[in-house]
């Protein structure tokens, strides 16, 4: 084969290897938008609070417990399962430097369930033991596949419905008590400029936490009156 012929070959392998890794720089791409605007939204709020009062640490913890709104419950073992095993999926799809290891297949992102469990653990401790199963969210499905016991992820954004504002801190014996608005993404408004509008909350929880050595885990979760957030 001469040297013409061999370059000849090299341009079209590599014709045909771009459209795939263009392929792959849009999935990433897409999997960055799972999360990117509820997020940007987030920001926005937590910058919106006192300058005093740094609740940056707790916004971020609670960016999917808020996003997921779970039904209030006043013991973790009482909480509906399929809103914690969602709430894991989506932390952990947040963490941008952990699913850059993932592969990328048509079907989507391939989590492997150990990370799934770390970070139900993480999050909730050992109280709540997991069973992996198929999650069902607003408007998307994280499918698991039990022969490979892996999550397949879509490609798809998804945009939590609320976002948390943190009202005030509180700790006593281990305890964090935090009173939090619930901020309706959909009411947001995004003027011509680009900035966005405050927004007052939908409504009002008392979200209870435990530090641990990792971060918290997620203890109650309990409605307020208007007159007990204030």
């Amino acid at each position: 084969m001469d040297e013409q012929l061999v370059q000849e070959v090299e341009i079209v392998e590599k014709k045909k290897k771009t459209p795939f890794v263009i392929g792959l720089v849009v999935i990433l791409l897409a999997i960055v938008g799972i999360i990117s605007v509820g997020l940007y939204v987030k920001d926005y709020i937590s910058d919106k609070n006192t300058e005093k009062d740094d609740y940056s640490v707790y916004t971020d913890y609670l960016t999917w417990v808020v996003g997921i709104d779970p039904d209030p419950f006043t013991d973790i073992t009482k909480a509906d399962f399929d809103d914690l095993l969602n709430i894991a999926v989506c932390s952990l799809l947040s963490d941008q430097v952990k699913t850059g290891e993932y592969n990328v297949t048509e079907q989507g992102l391939i989590v492997p369930a150990a990370d799934v469990e770390r970070y139900f653990i993480k999050w909730f401790g050992t109280d709540v033991q997991i069973v992996h199963a198929t999650v069902t969210g607003y408007g998307y499905e994280f499918q698991y596949d039990a022969a490979t016991h892996t999550y397949i992820v879509p490609l798809t954004g998804v945009t939590p419905p609320f976002t948390a504002r943190i009202e005030s801190v509180s700790k006593t014996g281990g305890l964090i008590y935090l009173k939090v608005g619930y901020v309706g993404s959909s009411s947001i408004e995004v003027s011509p400029e680009g900035t966005l509008s405050a927004a007052q909350p939908d409504k009002y929880m008392e979200i209870t936490l435990k530090e641990t050595a990792n971060g918290f885990n997620l203890i109650s979760i309990v409605s307020l009156t208007q007159g007990e957030h204030q």
